[in-house]
């Protein structure tokens, strides 16, 4: 049985994983560590956000799926399976936000923020989540004044109670200003929003998070770009297909964004490919920040900070990397 994994990130490593005879196809050669574009953003070195893939793997843009037929046609030609699993992670959706806005989805965004810094004073982060807290506090140790607009009532709505107001705090105390419950219109000269326009040099938007509009082209059953997947990650549509990661969601149910839950999803999609008949339930086991040099987050869903916190991180980093090495071993 030929087994192929379209996207190499967190679920499709995790699948590949436990079935190491699977195709593994992605349109880049190398990894993404998602959670160290910021440091991109500071240093300036690609390479810290980026783990070369096994020469196994094959590179290849896919065009589209013919599930009829179960052929992938990929700009280097087509490929068979006979069970599919799709984890193409995510995109940031960039229509409801008129004007030159710049998106952070990948090590090439991040490249392209760098370069822009060099020639602005002041800039706008639009969403209060993980990625905007943090970039928030790198772009201000880096000496601009920073604009942290959300549109919630507060920061790290997903988070605890304590996590969230330790990052406004924080973010204040530096002297970010942060915009709660703040709506944006547009994006000309200035950022136009519900509580009044604001002056900046650039704007960068890290919310907006939605499945890969490739899902809708090639005709899944989708919520917000997200394929939907029966509890066993199965395709709605298509009994040998199953979604893993960012995006799939589950039917009448949700699924987070996170790469502990791309990973788990991706490990159980294997092992139903292969035969089990194995229910998916995460565990959003850990998130951690860092705003400057202070780590903070919850663990199990309470909050930590310090020494404890920055362990925590930088274990959730290490087993990554070890993982892309793992099947770079195989």
């Amino acid at each position: 049985m030929r087994t192929v994994i379209l996207g190499g990130g967190f679920a499709g490593v995790s699948a590949f994983l436990n079935n190491t005879n699977s195709i593994v196809i992605d349109n880049k050669d190398y990894f993404v560590l998602t959670h160290k574009l910021v440091d991109v953003i500071e240093t300036g070195d690609p390479s810290i956000a980026e783990i070369k893939y096994p020469d196994r793997f094959l590179k290849a843009y896919i065009r589209n799926v013919d599930f009829k037929k179960k052929k992938i046609i990929t700009d280097r030609g087509e490929i068979d399976y006979d069970k599919l699993i799709i984890s193409l992670g995510y995109e940031q959706d960039l229509s409801k936000i008129r004007g030159n806005v710049y998106k952070l989805e990948n090590v090439e965004d991040a490249i392209k923020i760098r370069q822009q810094l060099s020639k602005v004073n002041s800039v706008a982060i639009l969403g209060g989540g993980t990625l905007g807290v943090e970039l928030a506090g790198t772009l201000n140790s880096m000496g601009k004044k920073v604009y942290l607009i959300e549109a919630q009532q507060k920061l790290l709505s997903f988070m605890s109670k304590d996590a969230s107001a330790f990052a406004l705090d924080t973010l204040k105390d530096l002297g970010v200003n942060v915009l709660l419950n703040t709506k944006v219109y547009d994006v000309k000269n200035t950022v136009e929003t519900s509580s009044g326009e604001i002056k900046v040099d650039l704007t960068i938007l890290t919310a907006g998070f939605k499945g890969p509009s490739i899902i809708s082209e090639i005709g899944l059953s989708n919520i917000n770009g997200r394929m939907l997947v029966d509890e066993y990650l199965k395709s709605i549509d298509y009994d040998d297909v199953y979604g893993a990661g960012d995006c799939m969601t589950i039917k009448n149910s949700f699924v987070p964004m996170s790469a502990q839950v791309a990973v788990q999803s991706g490990e159980t999609a294997m092992l139903n490919v292969l035969g089990k008949d194995t229910k998916f339930k995460y565990k959003q086991i850990a998130i951690i920040l860092r705003i400057g040099n202070i780590y903070f987050g919850d663990i199990f869903g309470k909050f930590v900070k310090g020494k404890m916190a920055e362990l925590a991180k930088n274990i959730g980093i290490y087993r990554s990397i070890r993982m892309v090495q793992k099947a770079s071993l195989i």
